[in-house]
């Protein structure tokens, strides 16, 4: 047995092939040598081989040459599969990571060992369902990444409330959704009474901890499919989609009756004073805009404050 075959028999695509079919693959193809940064494959290129990697490393990179290395090929594994299996260019580039040698199998070879013996079908299969898994768990990884940029866009740190960002990208849709639906959409115009005493008087993470406990009321209070936000400091906006100004009304003294009741703690355990809620409520008509609504909302919590606060004004 010739080094060459040595190496082939140890190489993932060859490995249990009988003597006699690794000596007709070698007797085809010649070992090619490629230095460090050599492009091996490329989308802009035709390609018609399968390239075993007898010594080296490959990277594989798409978009461009140089951009992140999405896998690495070690000794024994092989490119080009894909792009000679369909007749399709390569879908990804393929550089030497260092100086390497690979082995070209022409696709008519491909196609002619296929014939001979069942071995290079099952092993092409394992390294293209390999291929793929690696592929769906990238995926899958850079789905929860996307996720989890996006909660930090769109989510309050604090609260984990929707932010002012993700509210003014919803709220004219919400709108039109609810005006097209001929339906009302209830806002809700939330402030914490006297938040900067309470702030001045248990120091921020007090405060910190006041805005997280109505935020949990919020929660657990609204329906699956309406919408709270942190609308700035301490004031809170809700979105209330299908609701009659009744049903908006009801919402808002259930809230206004939860929050005086919340308790509070510091961050060490010690039980706060309680808060309290001035509610401003509106909902849209057929001629609502995003700004008529908000400022109706925000008019009726001005008269809630001038009113002696912890109310709800309608």
């Amino acid at each position: 047995m010739t080094p060459l075959i040595r190496e082939l028999a140890h190489t993932e695509l060859l490995c249990n092939l009988p003597d006699a079919v690794l000596e007709q693959v070698a007797k085809h193809a010649s070992p090619r040598l490629l230095a460090a940064g050599e492009v091996l494959l490329a989308p802009e290129q035709n390609n018609e081989h399968v390239f075993v990697l007898l010594s080296g490393a490959l990277t594989i990179h798409f978009g461009t040459a140089d951009s992140p290395v999405i896998r690495e090929v070690a000794p024994g594994g092989s490119v080009g599969e894909m792009s000679v299996i369909d007749g399709t260019r390569p879908s990804a580039y393929v550089v030497a990571k260092m100086p390497s040698r690979v082995l070209g199998i022409h696709r008519d070879l491909i196609q002619a060992l296929l014939a001979q013996t069942q071995s290079v079908a099952g092993n092409l299969l394992k390294l293209l369902t390999r291929w793929m898994k690696e592929n769906t768990h990238r995926i899958v990884s850079d789905r929860l990444q996307i996720e989890e940029l996006n909660d930090h866009v769109h989510v309050d740190a604090l609260t984990r409330l929707y932010n002012r960002r993700w509210l003014d990208n919803a709220l004219e849709r919400l709108l039109a959704q609810a005006i097209k639906a001929q339906q009302g959409l209830g806002v809700l115009l939330i402030d914490v009474d006297y938040f900067k005493q309470y702030n001045d008087t248990h120091g921020h993470p007090g405060g910190d901890q006041a805005l997280v406990a109505l935020s949990n009321v919020l929660k657990t209070t609204l329906r699956p499919y309406d919408f709270a936000t942190r609308y700035g400091g301490e004031e809170f906006l809700v979105l209330l989609p299908h609701t009659t100004e009744e049903e908006a009304i009801a919402t808002a003294q259930r809230l206004w009756d939860a929050a005086r009741g919340v308790a509070i703690f510091s961050p060490t355990g010690t039980a706060l004073p309680g808060i309290t809620v001035s509610i401003g409520v509106a909902v849209s008509d057929v001629h609502s805009t995003v700004h008529s609504l908000v400022a109706a909302a925000d008019e009726k919590l001005y008269l809630a404050k001038n009113s002696g606060r912890n109310c709800v004004k309608f």
